[in-house]
């Protein structure tokens, strides 16, 4: 160290410098060998397991905000999940702001926002419900499911999907066989069609 009242030079002050981050390096390094890895990937593994855990996750992300930079990641990660299926060959979901009442309201994908426009075209009024507990269906294997649209004059629940992953096939068959008729899976290329049969039914019902 200089003598009281002097500065460091510049090659005194880069000595300390790489010495305080060899310390550093030396302190994460006996940290992280202390941990024992596998016991907290079996942590995690239970923690993910219970329903309301993934709950939280799923609607924190389709709440938050990403970066097209991190979309980009998120889609060359996710790539080889997507293959094959055309309509999110991108690897990612993309939200869409859309305007309804001078309120912005977050859509999740192409699909969503043609319907939107489509039922506001045809002044049936509707609710978007993607992130909604109070407006999901509890299934009996304790996952939830969350429509994204509610049409209140039906008492009717929609959710356009472009295809269906096969990890996911189980809830569809649940929320069809337990809450028969309170929500209509619009899939395919088809959904805007699907969608005014649905209405038309609905509509000589009533």
């Amino acid at each position: 160290m200089p003598p009281k009242g002097q500065s460091a030079s510049v090659e005194t002050r880069e000595k300390l410098r790489q010495k305080a981050l060899q310390q550093w390096s030396e302190r994460r390094n006996e940290m992280l060998s202390s941990i024992n890895r596998s016991e907290v990937r079996e942590k995690i593994s239970r923690a993910m397991s219970r329903p309301e855990a993934r709950e939280r996750i799923s609607c924190s992300n389709r709440t938050r905000v990403v970066s097209i930079s991190t979309r980009k990641k998120m889609s060359r990660s996710n790539l080889g999940k997507t293959l094959g299926h055309p309509p999110y060959g991108g690897g990612y979901v993309k939200w869409i702001e859309y305007k309804k009442n001078g309120r912005i309201i977050k859509l999740q994908g192409t699909y969503e926002l043609e319907v939107a426009k489509y039922l506001d075209e045809i002044g049936e009024e509707w609710e978007c419900t993607n992130c909604s507990k109070e407006h999901s269906f509890l299934l009996s294997d304790e996952s939830r499911y969350y429509p994204d649209f509610y049409l209140k004059r039906l008492d009717l629940y929609i959710d356009p999907k472009g295809w269906i992953r096969p990890e996911n096939e189980k809830k569809y068959k649940l929320l069809e066989a337990e809450y028969l008729g309170r929500c209509k899976i619009l899939l395919g290329e088809t959904y805007l069609e699907q969608l005014k049969e649905v209405l038309n039914a609905k509509t000589e019902r009533v």
